[in-house]
């Protein structure tokens, strides 16, 4: 290859490589959105069982989700259309609004639903970003990562929220105690699961994810979230513990999931092509290639991850926060 071929190569290596950590950046932002709207879903349950508590909670939750919001509309134009993501927002400021209005059982699926979408864009965003085909391996944690672990992640909030319900109003009805039941055996399976998967892992992912794991104590918060959730709401119609209590346990062990997600995503964030990495490991970089390299702050319209963006876009994109605080939500 010549000088110039070769430059290209790099160059066009390096923006796939930009593309990559941008796409990595909103996908950070979307799962932060998703923990919050989580969150958000046990405290209106809570309190629409009664137990007004949670309510000193409330607010700051709604205001870090608007604000998610707004941070995610600035960076998301380069991978998906406001077409695409504008019935989140929509399903936001509905349950912002309303959520009061709606039973129990209303308010835990619509949270749910909406929790479900933004999954369904992160994986719009791996795919336009080119997280995946770097390697067999890293293409596995990817998966690993935005599918599985995510499922953990929400299964295990779910059942907080559910429970959290349940211990407010002291009453478990039985469809209820059903849900559970099946989200307990769910919880453990996937366990399970992620155990064997580490056996799966190249040795340098499963180490460090082993690690993380250990020191989150990830296996002990489940397992105690896991024994109340049985003890106290799979097989009883009146529930012992108190609501502050399950929601505790329920939190501890949606936060050791989420840490060993973190520690999964700092692998990810490190990863870079194997011909970048050719470079950097065998050979100086080009002088010509480093300029052009630090001239690159964004990909240019036309590349094959990169949504050109639309009249609409730009527009709700320049109103998008006055719209969000003025119209939609007031603060």
């Amino acid at each position: 290859m010549n000088h110039s071929g070769e430059t290209h190569s790099l160059q066009e290596a390096y923006q796939d490589h930009l593309v990559r950590r941008q796409g990595l950046a909103l996908i950070k932002e979307m799962i932060k959105l998703i923990i919050d709207i989580q969150k958000h879903r046990g405290c209106t349950l809570a309190i629409l069982s009664g137990d007004h508590f949670f309510e000193t909670q409330l607010y700051s939750i709604q205001r870090d989700i608007t604000e998610q919001l707004e941070r995610i509309e600035r960076i998301r134009i380069e991978f998906f259309t406001l077409e695409e993501s504008k019935h989140v927002l929509q399903e936001w400021v509905c349950l912002r609004r309303q959520w009061t209005q709606d039973s129990p059982e209303e308010n835990f699926l619509l949270h749910s639903n909406l929790i479900s979408e933004i999954i369904k864009l992160i994986w719009h965003v791996v795919k336009r970003s080119n997280q995946l085909g770097l390697s067999e391996a890293q293409d596995q944690l990817i998966r690993f990562c935005f599918n599985d672990w995510l499922k953990m992640i929400e299964t295990t909030a779910q059942a907080r929220g559910l429970a959290t319900h349940c211990a407010a109003r002291e009453h478990n009805p039985g469809e209820i105690r059903s849900r559970l039941n099946f989200l307990h055996r769910q919880l453990k399976e996937l366990d399970e699961q992620f155990q064997s998967a580490l056996d799966e892992f190249a040795e340098e992912q499963a180490e460090a994810i082993q690690l993380k794991s250990q020191r989150v104590a990830y296996r002990d918060h489940l397992e105690r979230f896991l024994s109340a959730l049985y003890r106290d709401f799979c097989n009883r119609a009146l529930p012992k513990m108190d609501a502050d209590t399950i929601y505790t346990l329920g939190s501890h062990a949606v936060s050791a999931c989420q840490q060993v997600l973190f520690s999964m995503l700092k692998r990810i964030d490190r990863a870079i092509s194997p011909d970048l990495k050719s470079w950097i490991e065998h050979g100086e970089w080009p002088k010509s290639e480093v300029l052009a390299a630090s001239s690159v702050t964004s990909i240019k319209a036309g590349s094959t991850t990169q949504i050109p963006p639309t009249k609409d876009d730009q527009d709700a994109t320049n109103a998008y926060p006055s719209r969000l605080e003025n119209a939609y939500i007031a603060k």
